[in-house]
């Protein structure tokens, strides 16, 4: 088969290795970031300084603001969006559902789940 490619000319012009990094790409910028568009998530060192100097609240009254059932947080980063710092969750769910959710760092109110 791939001979038969070769003689009729289809390999000159398409390349199996361009052609999958061109899916890739478009894949990439096809999904949505749905309201987590942070531009720089913080280090360890700058997340103290962010938190004692009062421009972010503890990650515990972050994770205290979401009220509903208990979740275990599995992941979580305090980054920087254009106008405010942000506390990023990924949250397991008594019921084993993975879920997301994004408070405001600044004053620990609940701006986004998904």
């Amino acid at each position: 088969m791939f001979q038969f490619m070769q003689k009729s000319g289809f390999t000159s012009w398409f390349k199996p290795a361009s052609a999958l990094a061109a899916i890739l790409a478009a894949l990439v910028l096809a999904v949505p970031r749905a309201g987590l568009a942070a531009e720089h998530c913080l280090t360890g060192d700058e997340q103290r300084a962010a938190i004692a100097n009062s421009k972010a609240v503890p990650l515990a009254t972050a994770i205290h603001a979401l009220h509903r059932a208990p979740k275990d947080v599995v992941k979580a980063q305090l980054c920087q969006e254009p106008e405010r710092l942000i506390y990023m969750l990924t949250l397991l769910g008594r019921d084993g559902k993975v879920k997301r959710a994004i408070v405001d760092a600044t004053n620990g109110a609940v701006v986004g789940e998904r």
